[in-house]
């Protein structure tokens, strides 16, 4: 019986899935770049296992809806290689190329690479059962194109006014701000709610599992870019 499941490791976030993923290692995370330098920047991808894999890489126009992250198709950006194989044991540059004349505003975008074989595979033993579990690696990688003087400006409110209550973070300012460790507290409660990027001009909303005693003080505290930690107060 063989079972497939798509793992994303959504890098500059944290990398996340099966154990494989582990055999693997990228630097940089991201693709950063300052329009009044260059256009262009890239990634290295490292297989540390002793199996040959195929990627197909496109890019996408990252932006927010509805405090969701969204995806077009676009030509701001072009990607090469779009699709390569990587041997056991080798390593693959990727390399972007912004087309779009940035402006004042921050433009973002995702990489996305994908594996298109099935080759790496996982055993799973359960009671008389041999379980194999093909599991497709997926990157998604995030592109920067940033200005030098454009900055952050975040805010934090709860939404209890659905059915889930939702942390709402919203960026007044023009560049992105990477949240990690996210993590809302309560009096001692400290609810956990991983890492998150929140672009300019956009709401990112994080569903709470949680219903907060009416009149409880909450804040927020992440690690920020230097790893330091910063708290804010959060409105309701």
């Amino acid at each position: 019986m063989a079972l497939r499941k798509a793992v994303w490791l959504w890098a500059g976030l944290g990398l996340c899935g099966w154990a494989g993923a582990q055999s693997f290692s990228l630097t940089p995370t991201a693709f950063n770049i300052n329009p009044e330098r260059t256009n262009t920047a890239q990634v290295r991808l490292q297989n540390q296992t002793l199996q040959p894999l195929q990627f197909r890489v496109e890019v996408m126009k990252w932006s927010m809806d509805g405090g969701q992250a969204a995806y077009v198709p676009t030509r701001d950006v072009v990607v090469n290689p779009p699709t390569f194989q990587l041997g056991p044991q080798g390593a693959q540059v990727i390399r972007v190329g912004v087309l779009k004349k940035a402006g004042a505003d921050e433009m973002t975008y995702r990489v996305f690479v994908r594996q298109v074989s099935d080759t790496a595979t996982a055993q799973v033993d359960q009671q008389d059962a041999q379980i194999n579990l093909s599991r497709l690696i997926n990157i998604s990688l995030p592109v920067y194109v940033t200005p030098p003087n454009s900055a952050a400006k975040v805010s934090f409110r709860m939404n209890i006014g659905g059915q889930t209550p939702a942390l709402e973070v919203t960026n007044s300012g023009n560049r992105h701000l990477t949240l990690r460790q996210l993590r809302l507290v309560s009096g001692d409660q400290i609810f956990p709610l991983g890492s998150n990027a929140v672009l300019g001009r956009s709401t990112l909303a994080l569903a709470l599992p949680l219903t907060l005693p009416a009149g409880a003080a909450v804040e927020v505290r992440y690690q920020d870019a230097e790893d330091k930690e910063q708290r804010a107060a959060v409105t309701r």
